[in-house]
């Protein structure tokens, strides 16, 4: 039942990390300018995405790597979660390392946040545990595929234009 259940939430986080890389590359400006996919797509080195701990190293939760083509460089990384319950924590830690070892690459959540434990349009200023923390320690969060009116604050976005503006300010 567990392997089931796990095998299920792999598929649809993988596809929601699709989604994501296509609600990019539909823009013709990131299109042009940028190679957008998993690590293995579209680095050369991985180095860039390893925490060293001591003589250990783990690698970053890197959903999407997002290159720019002109120098080669990876300016920004995508953690897509589908929903949080134990995953905030994970996004929130990776950003802090990244931080703390001065990563030169931005670090961003996208979520279409399901069961809108960030944003919830009726009550749209209200903000949850969640809430306060990723927007402090991520460089940006997105709410994306929200079909409703869009919404900022800080370092915290719903509406798809505001992850493909967002994007195209790393030119």
């Amino acid at each position: 039942m567990i392997k089931k259940r796990q095998s299920r939430a792999t598929k649809e986080g993988g596809a929601k990390e699709e989604e994501v890389k296509y609600l990019l590359l539909e823009d013709k400006t990131i299109q042009k300018n940028f190679l957008i996919g998993k690590p293995s797509e579209v680095l050369k080195n991985k180095s860039e995405l390893y925490i060293h701990y001591n003589k250990e190293k783990a690698m970053i939760d890197a959903d999407i790597c997002i290159v720019r083509k002109k120098d080669n460089k990876l300016v920004c990384v995508v953690s897509v979660k589908k929903s949080f319950r134990e995953r905030g924590a994970q996004t929130a830690y990776w950003a802090i390392k990244i931080k703390e070892y001065n990563k030169d690459y931005k670090y961003i959540l996208a979520t279409p946040d399901v069961d809108k434990e960030l944003f919830n349009p009726v009550e749209p200023k209200r903000k949850r545990k969640w809430r306060i923390i990723l927007p402090h320690e991520c460089d940006a969060v997105f709410i994306y595929s929200y079909k409703g009116k869009v919404y900022k604050e800080n370092n915290f976005y719903v509406g798809d234009e505001y992850l493909k503006d967002y994007i195209r300010r790393l030119l």
